[in-house]
């Protein structure tokens, strides 16, 4: 893990010794969670969005506190629910203007950039860096889609792929250097991942490897990662075709004159545990790009094909196959959503509504998850032995605590939290060492945050 630059608090008087970097490092993030959910902050957010712009009783501040300590104590997102805790914190209301917040696009737009403001917020002062093979990418980013059922009545604005349901598709991006869900976009559920991919990333980010399933195959995404200069791993489509120019043959690569890979695999060896490293074309003419194909024999006669930028001096074959392994990930952290607040489905029918209550709770796992990284510096223990579920688990045990240091805006109240919390973390969350009875891929490839 990389270490920080180090900075003192003004707030703090002067300690008789230097602090160590992550000491600083934890102090810093720590700073910028109480000061993501400020009145400062959010007054700039909502201004910026165009939300409630009355600010009487139903503030923006306020909606957020309720909707994280919602998700927090494992509550579904429902308007009942969240009604209950934002009068036992703040003020009994009637029922139809609370949920008129949350029934507006302003509103879906100022939790987007809220969610937006606290990624970038404790990614910037947490530098932490890959490891390992993965410490030659800038990040590793993890995109998948997920369902998300609403009620019948929202049958016609948000019709799902399935006839007679209704639904919606979200398409969310999450890093594995930081452990933190970065960022998402939601839409009327289709089969088709590719528009919404659109949306979510307009262009790639230089030295960035994503590992996509094949909901989001196409030339053109290859074809964008090689002029970006970024990096795109995902399985490859049983019925693309691609020309085999070179292959890589007792540690020597031999150039070959485009052959199929039908072809070629008639006197290559398919044998179980077989390792193939090719170079191939994909297209034709100036649509032709150039990329790597791995291969790996699971069975005899049985392989599963990676298609990927990621040049050889970068991760070896077997590497690309441990990398695609990755993308589990993601579908762990849809399991945790859908537990912890039934993700899987909304109680509302409202397109903005179903946006802004699940932004808020993206809000709140990215606050567990920076609590993590908060505890790893502070007590200087190395981030992949703190297991992400279990510190949801104490975070669930804290949350009122947690939001009531939030509501304070109190430096002091706040650092009293998240030392508590941290202590807890470390007693029940860490892992020295990973069960023998379960590999940890993301930890062997330096992947310190997955």
């Amino acid at each position: 893990m990389a270490r920080g630059t180090t900075a003192r608090s003004r707030c703090r008087p002067e300690p008789t010794e230097r602090p160590t970097v992550d000491a600083a490092t934890a102090t810093s993030v720590e700073r910028e969670l109480l000061r993501a959910f400020s009145p400062a902050v959010m007054d700039e957010l909502r201004a910026r969005t165009g939300y409630n712009p009355r600010q009487r009783v139903i503030t923006a501040l306020r909606l957020t506190l309720t909707v994280v300590e919602a998700f927090l104590v494992g509550q579904t997102l429902s308007f009942a629910s969240l009604r209950a805790i934002f009068a036992r914190r703040f003020q009994a209301v009637w029922s139809c203007p609370f949920q008129l917040r949350f029934k507006q696009p302003e509103a879906a737009e100022f939790f987007r950039e809220a969610l937006r403001h606290l990624v970038s917020s404790v990614v910037a002062s947490a530098g932490i860096e890959l490891g390992g093979a993965l410490a030659k990418f800038v990040d590793v980013r993890l995109i998948d889609g997920t369902g998300q059922r609403v009620p019948p009545r929202g049958r016609k604005k948000l019709p799902a792929c399935t006839k007679g349901r209704a639904g919606t598709k979200w398409v969310m991006g999450y890093s594995i250097k930081t452990g933190l869900l970065e960022e998402g976009i939601c839409g009327a559920e289709t089969s088709a991942e590719i528009p919404l991919w659109r949306q979510l990333v307009p262009s790639l980010t230089r030295g960035v490897l994503y590992v996509l399933d094949l909901g989001f195959f196409e030339r053109q995404l290859f074809t964008d990662a090689v002029e970006a200069g970024a990096h795109v791993l995902m399985r490859l489509k049983s019925n693309v075709k691609v020309r085999v120019t070179g292959h890589l043959h007792d540690r020597a690569f031999v150039e070959l004159p485009d052959w199929t890979l039908g072809y070629y695999l008639k006197w290559a060896s398919s044998a179980r545990g077989t390792l193939f490293d090719l170079d191939v074309i994909w297209g034709a003419g100036n649509a032709a790009v150039a990329l790597r194909l791995v291969g790996f024999a699971h069975k005899a006669n049985k392989i599963r094909w990676y298609l990927t930028t990621v040049p050889r001096h970068q991760l070896s074959a077997r590497q690309i196959v441990e990398a695609y392994r990755l993308r589990w990930l993601i579908e762990l952290l849809f399991r945790e959503l859908k537990q912890a607040t039934d993700f899987g489905r909304s109680f509302t029918a409202n397109p903005d509504a179903v946006k802004a209550l699940t932004y808020g709770a993206m809000i709140a796992h990215v606050l567990v998850r920076s609590l993590r990284i908060h505890t790893a510096l502070a007590s200087e223990v190395p981030l992949e032995q703190l297991r992400p579920l279990a510190c949801l688990h104490v975070a669930r045990a804290f949350a009122r605590e947690i939001v009531d240091a939030l509501a304070s805006a109190s430096h002091a109240v706040w650092a009293r939290a998240t030392a508590l919390v941290g202590g807890a973390i470390i007693r029940i969350a860490r892992e020295r060492k990973p069960s023998r009875s379960r590999r940890r891929i993301a930890l062997s490839l330096g992947a310190v945050g997955g």
